[in-house]
């Protein structure tokens, strides 16, 4: 299921001023929800977007709202990540561009899998594709409309790694997202030295998978799509 892309066209102005400020809103709640956790207010979200809290609140009512939708962007944002991914892998193996490449550079760094991992942890601007735990609750439809159209691209890439013998059979789209969690933690240190250590354990990780495919050894246990989508609501 495709989420429908939204025409970019003009609006007048204070339409225009209004996504601009929604985008602000977003973009700070990101930075400040990162740094501080949920117990940050949406004072502290006004103040880092340059808005008044007033505009905030017109937006998104209550802060569980703005969470919501930061949660919808960052799972639509590694949705249209990974649907990319794999047509511009699909367009090289009709170009026959990956023909008797070696191995262990693919799963570094031409995989489909590592490519989007790597490309996320580069990236996305927050670590938001985190659950808040519980899974008791009911997904919005927007978060689950998102959740199913990032399922069907992560679908894409892992049968892609599958029949490169890039990763085990058993690997699913549930395991690329749980590796991101634990590959793309949030470090008190500089956004660029952390990005270098995500990547650093990243390509553990996939020579590891490819290491583990080669031998023919299957992973067993792991979660599936509705156990990682579950994860994300009280």
């Amino acid at each position: 299921m495709q989420v429908p892309d939204v025409p970019h066209r003009r609006l007048p102005g204070r339409q225009q001023e209004a996504r601009s400020n929604d985008s602000a809103v977003l973009a700070a709640a990101r930075e400040v929800f990162s740094t501080r956790g949920s117990d940050a207010s949406m004072a502290e979200v006004a103040q880092r977007a340059g808005v008044g809290v007033g505009s905030v609140y017109r937006r998104y009512p209550t802060k569980e709202a703005l969470i919501e939708a930061l949660r919808v962007s960052a799972v639509s944002e590694a949705a249209a990540l990974a649907h990319e991914v794999a047509a511009d892998a699909d367009a090289q193996t009709d170009a026959g561009s990956d023909a008797g490449a070696d191995s262990d550079t693919i799963a570094e760094s031409g995989g489909a899998v590592a490519t989007f991992l790597r490309r996320q942890i580069l990236g996305a601007a927050g670590p938001n594709l985190q659950p808040t735990g519980g899974g008791a609750g009911k997904s919005s439809a927007a978060l689950a409309a998102a959740s199913d159209y990032l399922h069907e691209g992560l679908e894409r890439l892992v049968a892609r790694d599958l029949a490169h013998g890039l990763v085990p059979a058993g690997f699913t789209a549930a395991d690329v997202m749980q590796l991101l969690l634990h590959l793309r933690p949030v470090l008190p240190i500089p956004r660029s030295r952390a990005d270098e250590l995500h990547l650093r354990y990243l390509g553990f990780v996939m020579r590891g998978l490819v290491e583990q495919a080669r031998a023919g050894i299957p992973v067993d246990d792991g979660p599936d799509w509705a156990e990682w989508l579950g994860a994300w609501h009280d």
